[in-house]
């Protein structure tokens, strides 16, 4: 697990949809590879996956992406509003992954 000055793990459940929509998405190096643009929820209400926006620039070309939550480390500073997402594979991975459509 990535060990981040300043930055504690949490789980899912202590943290609200509009936290974790939006939320930057970072790679096992700390390079910022995309933002968090939903998140899919079972019918229990438990969220499953997330669909990271990646590639492109300054907003304009991204690509979709649906990733298993469970493959997401979520990092947390003090201020309630900085949450970093991190998972174990390159941008280029995800790019080479099939567009998500809802």
């Amino acid at each position: 697990e990535m060990e981040l000055d300043g930055y504690q793990t949490v789980i899912v459940d202590d943290l609200k949809a509009e936290t974790l929509t939006g939320a930057a998405v970072y790679d096992a190096r700390n390079d910022w590879i995309g933002e968090v643009s939903n998140l899919i929820v079972d019918s229990d209400g438990r969220v499953t996956d997330a669909v990271i926006d990646v590639g492109g620039f300054l907003g304009i070309g991204e690509k979709p992406v649906k990733v298993g939550f469970d493959s997401l480390t979520l990092k947390q500073s003090g201020d309630p509003g900085d949450l970093r997402v991190f998972i174990d594979v390159t941008e280029e991975q995800l790019e080479k992954m099939p567009e998500f459509e809802d």
